[in-house]
């Protein structure tokens, strides 16, 4: 049985202008997530890449108003399977992706079959937290206050 497409946040639909027509389908009791930085597991902590990983993403979700605590799970998913993936790589570069066996035959390494997987995954979990070009296209994030224009030119001119 053929499901559909998942439904959309409301935030989501708010960006995209459907409430326009039909104001009162909104959904005005969708929990809200607490904005902040969350905190970082224990598998990731442990793992160097996937914590860079984990810093890396937190500081352009907040740089983009987009970090909440709830988003954890998400972003150590997404650290995790992008070491995997770098580590995988490391195996697999200068193109030994392949290995003769016993008749003769070339077969594919694992390591290879894996890799392809885990970026798969890693494309899937970047666009889920709005770090790939058209999922951001796709957000309207709340803005934090610009600064003065004034402001900017004078802290220029002062190095």
């Amino acid at each position: 049985m053929v499901r559909g497409r998942k439904p959309a946040a409301e935030a989501v639909k708010e960006a995209s202008g459907a409430f326009a027509k039909n104001p009162q389908r909104k959904n005005h009791d969708e929990p809200k997530a607490p904005r902040g930085m969350p905190k970082i597991p224990e598998a990731v902590e442990a793992d160097e890449a996937a914590r860079s990983r984990w810093f890396w993403v937190c500081k352009q979700l907040d740089a983009m108003n987009l970090l909440h605590e709830t988003d954890q799970g998400l972003i150590a998913g997404y650290c995790l399977d992008y070491s995997m993936m770098l580590s995988l790589w490391e195996v697999i570069k200068g193109g030994q992706v392949s290995d003769m066996d016993e008749k003769g035959r070339t077969k594919l390494k694992p390591e290879a079959n894996q890799f392809h997987s885990y970026s798969d995954r890693c494309l899937k979990r970047e666009a889920e937290l709005g770090l790939t070009p058209s999922s951001r296209s796709r957000l309207k994030a709340p803005q934090t206050e610009k600064e003065d224009e004034f402001m900017q030119w004078l802290q220029r001119g002062t190095g």
